[in-house]
């Protein structure tokens, strides 16, 4: 489960081919838009729909893109800002949610991403922190975090594989279990013992069944109230619901997830049917 994330690196890809494509299909302005004495697109550009919408802006030298450029959404919001030389996507690269928030961050190098790179979750807080090394192998400490920024699992990699163990955190952030490998390949785990017993009512909050990798899952509390459920992505809740309780264990509000990001809060009378 700690392998299947490489969606992310297939979208950033794709991207790029559509913004390297994207010169000869939309309407050109003039205002800004010139060519050096070869005929070859130079200086400060923008690409803009035949609708008019301004998609990307940026400038070239000797008709190959060079800089930063930046991406929109319709609205104008920006997308992306992706540095090019010589035509080629290399060096820092960002890309935004649709309300302006960071979703994530790093160096690319041509076809993958090297050194720091961040994911964020839609609240801000990180998702992800990768290190890669100069051929775009994780390499070092990764992180992975809840979206309240609480640690959910780290562990050292080498040259693309796990080295030695990950550590799996609960969602108030206790270490709970510790999973060992051996060449990358898992070998079994180690489950955290507690010296004193808990005070239930301090521990019914925690989740016991938390959810590390990509597909459904439901994620119940220690008192058996349902915490999470739907389909996560590397261990985020991506398409499904979040249960919020009062101290009482009272179903206080519902959370819809889509695509990621809180979409809809529903409470009150919504919820009498559920109680």
């Amino acid at each position: 489960m700690y392998r299947r994330i490489r969606f992310k690196h297939f979208f950033f890809v794709v991207s790029i081919f559509v913004l390297g494509m994207a010169q000869g299909s939309f309407a050109q302005g003039q205002t800004i838009n010139g060519f050096d004495t070869d005929n070859k697109k130079s200086g400060p550009w923008q690409l803009i729909s035949d609708d008019g919408i301004l998609l990307e802006e940026g400038s070239y030298y000797k008709g190959l893109k060079e800089g930063i450029w930046k991406g929109f959404y319709p609205d104008g919001t920006i997308k992306h800002e992706i540095t090019f030389k010589e035509g080629i996507a290399n060096g820092p690269a960002k890309f935004y949610f649709p309300d302006g928030s960071i979703w994530e961050e790093g160096v690319w190098r041509e076809a993958f991403w090297v050194g720091e790179y961040r994911l964020y979750h839609p609240g801000g807080q990180p998702a992800y922190e990768f290190n890669y090394n100069s051929i775009g192998k994780r390499q070092g400490e990764q992180r992975y975090y809840y979206p309240d920024g609480t640690i959910k699992y780290k562990g050292k990699w080498e040259g693309g594989s796990i080295d030695g163990h990950v550590e799996v955190y609960d969602s108030i952030g206790q270490l709970q279990t510790i999973r060992n490998y051996e060449d990358g390949v898992f070998e079994n785990s180690s489950e955290m013992s507690r010296g004193m017993p808990e005070d239930p009512a301090s521990s019914s909050d925690k989740v016991i069944s938390p959810f590390h990798g990509t597909g459904y899952h439901t994620a119940y509390k220690l008192n058996g109230n349902i915490y999470q459920k739907g389909y996560y992505r590397e261990g985020v809740l991506h398409n499904g619901e979040e249960y919020v309780y009062d101290n009482s264990g009272k179903l206080r509000q519902i959370r819809i997830y889509d695509n990621g990001k809180l979409v809809k809060i529903k409470s009150g009378t919504e919820l009498e049917s559920r109680q």
